[in-house]
């Protein structure tokens, strides 16, 4: 432990590394509230900063007696109100101030009932009946696609059966901080300039300084000099990831509150088609550690990079053009070509944006097997990073 205490002194406990890394945190907190405060108000999602203090009071009084286990008394309240209001918006109605309403306007308790619990609340509601349609389409395809025998058509819908039944999201709270703090990708940029600063000098430094003949001479150091330079890349990489996800959840939190963290992903919208049966909260977290792995990925990357290329500025240049092509192939996530499959699962970026990619069930066709691209990703990864531990180990080896 202590020559990993060393080693991250050396590259990452230096005051300029903690300059960029506070200065970068509050940039990160300040772009959170920017976006809450400009973006969030062109959205569907509620914003309190934009609302009156009438419309922030009917939006609490509504969500105290809503939110948890819907019931029949719920639902029942809700349609009775969205029927009355649009009664009223449907004729010729007062666009003058009115003390009556909740709002101040006819149109402003319509338009919040509507699109913040109306909506939401109907899409819980018949989302079981919805979801037992596709069961239903999927039972009549494995049976039509077993006499012709295809046997990705029938695993394909083997797996919806299995993962997709028995599913009811009865609970309502409010699903716009988790959307927003699934989708907030801004971080990840912070912490890969953080990974090129601190990586770019690993080796550079020691070679100008002579550091290195001396580190590789050692009995000791001639095993570890590259070792626990991995170890530690990955270890600020892993630390990074957290410090951001946490400060990410707690900003969100004080702005939207984050309610029912123990709703299921597919209680929102954009998740409907989902495969991943998991709360918002477990989702989260699998987001995080997603993110950890492919940073991990990264970090090693960046330090063969470093290793390779002595020279500290094709260093750093070398390292952007490889952040800019890998992240450019981590865009073909939804991709219908093979090539662009391939790409999306060669770039450890795509471990970023499983946001993205749990939003529906997407596939791969692995030799006529039925795969999802999220699971076969991680595969893919996993092989990648022996192959590039492999490559480091021979070129070292060389070296000597």
């Amino acid at each position: 432990m202590k020559i990993l205490y060393f080693e991250l002194r050396k590259e990452f406990i230096r005051k300029s590394f903690f300059f960029m890394m506070i200065s970068l945190v509050i940039i990160n907190i300040f772009w959170l509230e920017w976006d809450y405060h400009t973006n969030g108000g062109y959205t569907e999602d509620y914003v309190k900063v934009h609302a009156s203090e009438k419309e922030n009071k009917y939006y609490e009084e509504l969500h105290q007696y809503l939110d948890g286990k819907l019931n029949a008394e719920k639902v029942s309240y809700v349609s009775k109100e969205y029927r009355r209001y649009y009664n009223l918006v449907s004729g010729d109605y007062s666009t003058e101030y009115d003390p009556s309403m909740h709002t101040g306007y006819v149109h402003g308790d319509y338009s919040l009932l509507t699109e913040h619990f109306y909506n939401p609340i109907k899409y819980l509601v018949t989302y079981k009946e919805l979801n037992d349609g596709l069961l239903e389409k999927a039972e009549e395809n494995i049976h039509f696609f077993s006499d012709k025998n295809n046997k990705y058509e029938v695993e394909k819908n083997t797996f919806i059966l299995k993962h997709y039944k028995n599913r009811n999201p009865l609970y309502f709270y409010e699903t716009g901080g988790w959307k927003h703090l699934f989708s907030y990708d801004k971080s990840d940029l912070f912490i890969l300039v953080l990974l090129i600063v601190g990586i770019i000098p690993a080796f550079s430094r020691e070679k100008r300084n002579a550091m290195e003949i001396i580190q590789i001479t050692s009995a000791y150091g001639r095993k570890m000099y590259i070792p626990i330079k991995l170890i530690a890349h990955i270890f600020v990489a892993v630390w990074l990831e957290l410090l951001f996800g946490i400060i990410n959840y707690a900003v969100i939190h004080m702005q939207y509150g984050l309610s029912g963290t123990k709703m299921m992903l597919y209680s929102l919208t954009e998740y409907r088609y989902t495969p991943l049966n998991i709360s918002v909260i477990g989702f989260y977290l699998l987001e995080v550690l997603s993110k950890c792995i492919g940073f991990a990925i990264i970090a090693v990357i960046l330090t063969m990079i470093a290793r390779l290329i002595n020279n500290t500025y094709a260093a750093f240049i070398a390292m952007i053009g490889y952040a800019s092509v890998f992240l450019y192939f981590s865009g073909f996530n939804s991709g219908i070509t093979f090539v662009e499959n391939v790409l999306t699962l060669i770039s450890p970026f795509s471990l970023l944006k499983l946001g993205e990619l749990a939003t529906s069930l997407k596939e791969i066709n692995l030799c006529g097997h039925y795969m999802t691209s999220y699971s076969f990703l991680y595969g893919v990864q996993a092989a990648l990073i022996v192959i590039l531990l492999f490559t480091i180990l021979v070129v070292e080896k060389r070296r000597k």
